[in-house]
């Protein structure tokens, strides 16, 4: 259920998209993030995005954000990676962050996704699988028939991305590295790896789970959401960090045992016998001589 945040921002969002969506090139219009999810807070900024048969230039996005009154208008150059536009702009207050996209663009990332089962990132970002998620779960202002054209072609979630989101974060290190950094209270590198670790137990859950890829943020609600996971996982996950070190490193391993229990319960067609001796590796340790 929205809350009243959530509500606030798609009532915006309402506002806004008219003076976008008159342009005759605008094909699909729809708001996404934390206001869809119903989670917003007081720190959440409203996202929308456009969908273009031909992408417009960046002066006649702003004249068309000028026409309504926003102030603070920045654009994102355009680049070939993104293959759209973002602007962001502030009106009655809020920080709006808008996405533009042809829909072309849209159209190939969809078949990347279900038919290449890309699992590709930039930075820590799954940009595919994030915009196949807002496809998923968009509150639609405009052009209801492109959105659920998109939304078939996306459903159900391959199985064959699962295998592969699994496959490609199946590489964690020998644990035992993280008990040498303990003794040697290496903190700052101790944390750098849990965060690191954490993240591929995320990124292979949301495979197990047939989600795409939505990023990082609010992973108390993903938590929540996710049906195959370790038993109190959230609360398991705060105890890592929040924990001394010894046990928060004890409650990691023991998150990605369970782990990868669930991959062999679930995804029997993935070996784990490699990643297993990896994981419990032992490192030499070369005690000094003892004189006679």
């Amino acid at each position: 259920m929205n809350n009243e945040h959530s509500v606030w921002r798609i009532s915006l969002a309402h506002k806004i998209a008219p003076a976008f969506t008159a342009h005759p090139k605008v094909e699909a219009c729809f708001v996404f993030g934390s206001a869809v999810l119903g989670i917003s807070d007081q720190y959440s900024d409203l996202e929308l995005a456009f969908i273009w048969s031909q992408l417009p230039s960046a002066e006649e996005l702003r004249a068309t954000a000028q026409s309504i009154g926003v102030t603070g208008w920045e654009i994102e150059p355009y680049g070939e990676a993104k293959q759209g536009w973002l602007e962001q702009f502030y009106l009655s207050g809020m920080k709006v962050e808008a996405d533009h996209w042809a829909r072309d663009t849209i159209d190939n990332i969809v078949i990347d996704v279900v038919e290449r089962y890309d699992v590709s990132q930039n930075g820590l970002v799954f940009e595919k699988q994030a915009i196949a998620f807002h496809l998923q779960r968009a509150v639609v202002l405009q052009g209801e028939d492109i959105i659920k054209q998109w939304q078939t072609q996306l459903s159900p979630y391959p199985e064959e991305l699962a295998v592969a989101m699994v496959q490609k974060h199946l590489n964690f290190r020998p644990f035992d590295g993280q008990h040498i950094l303990t003794e040697r209270l290496e903190i700052p590198m101790l944390y750098e790896n849990k965060c690191a670790i954490v993240r591929r137990l995320l990124n292979i859950l949301f495979g197990l789970n047939r989600i795409y890829h939505p990023g990082f943020k609010w992973t108390r609600y993903w938590a929540e959401e996710m049906s195959i996971k370790p038993s109190s996982f959230f609360n398991r996950l705060e105890r890592v960090f929040q924990a001394e070190a010894v046990s928060g490193i004890h409650e990691l391993r023991q998150l990605v045992e369970e782990v990868l229990a669930l991959v062999e319960r679930t995804l029997p067609q993935v070996d784990l016998k490699q990643q297993r001796e990896i994981f419990d590796r032992i490192y030499p340790r070369w005690k000094l001589p003892v004189d006679d």
